[in-house]
């Protein structure tokens, strides 16, 4: 199933598995923060996950194209989409709903 193809897995810097989550989308493009990692799928999502946990911080964004890129402004208030059809979409970080 797909469940078992996709994974994602937080190590220490000592190689301590610290958290592991099954995903079921391809990750197409990703983003640390401090506190969070910024997930763009091949499925056209765009998610946000605890860093720690790894789990969702927020509900999956839907994006309407394949994600290729994802980064977090330094004031980490905004998270600009690379899209595959090559548009740029700017996600506020305080109101991920609001796309």
């Amino acid at each position: 199933s797909s469940q078992e193809r996709f994974a994602l897995h937080l190590y220490s810097v000592n190689g301590k598995l610290l958290s592991s989550v099954p995903l079921d989308r391809e990750v197409t493009a990703m983003c640390l923060t401090e506190d969070f990692v910024v997930l763009g799928t091949s499925e056209c999502g765009l998610e946000i996950r605890e860093l720690q946990s790894l789990r969702a911080a927020v509900p999956p964004v839907p994006m309407r194209v394949p994600v290729r890129s994802v980064s977090v402004t330094k004031e980490r208030s905004h998270i600009l989409v690379g899209l595959e059809d090559g548009k740029l979409i700017v996600v506020g970080a305080g109101q991920p709903a609001e796309v």
